[in-house]
């Protein structure tokens, strides 16, 4: 049986720079990824989490581990949510980025992989909130703001 993945490509008109500044650091995904603030030093093996506020303090929404950080053009870590029942006894997913320079602008192709199935709850999650944070990004990196789509749907 062939294992699932999302699979988006995307130009973005912003540099690439500036695309994976978005990606990477807090401050802006909080503009785009339902207020989650991403955090990580970004080096081989080093810790990623996506870091929600609850209702008694920070939460760790979703955590993984770098697997390559090569500024500006390839990024790549495990995925799994540790607090969602649904999904904590899942295997860690894949999610990479690749950016491609595109006479200034950029070409973001997302790859999210190594799902165990189709009817993984990881991949339903993913599948379908990946088009919203993806659209906050493009937004966020080309004029500067963008909408919270959370209220429509949360990954």
């Amino acid at each position: 049986m062939e294992q699932p993945e999302f699979y988006y490509v995307l130009l973005i008109d912003a540099p690439r720079e500036a695309v994976w500044d978005a990606l990477t650091q807090g401050e802006f995904t909080k503009q785009y990824w339902h207020a989650t603030e991403v955090r990580s030093d970004w080096s081989e093996g080093a810790s990623v989490e996506f870091v929600v506020q609850g209702e008694d303090g920070p939460v760790i929404g979703c955590a993984g581990q770098v697997f390559e950080a090569n500024r500006p053009a390839r990024l790549s870590y495990s995925w799994h949510f540790p607090l969602n029942p649904k999904c904590a006894a899942e295997e860690p997913s894949r999610v990479t980025f690749e950016l491609e320079d595109v006479e200034g602008a950029t070409k973001l192709i997302v790859r999210h992989d190594q799902f165990a199935s189709q009817q993984s709850e990881t991949y339903q999650m993913v599948r379908d909130g990946w088009p919203y944070v993806l659209a906050g990004l493009k937004s966020l990196c080309e004029i500067g703001k963008t909408r919270d789509f959370s209220t429509l749907h949360s990954a």
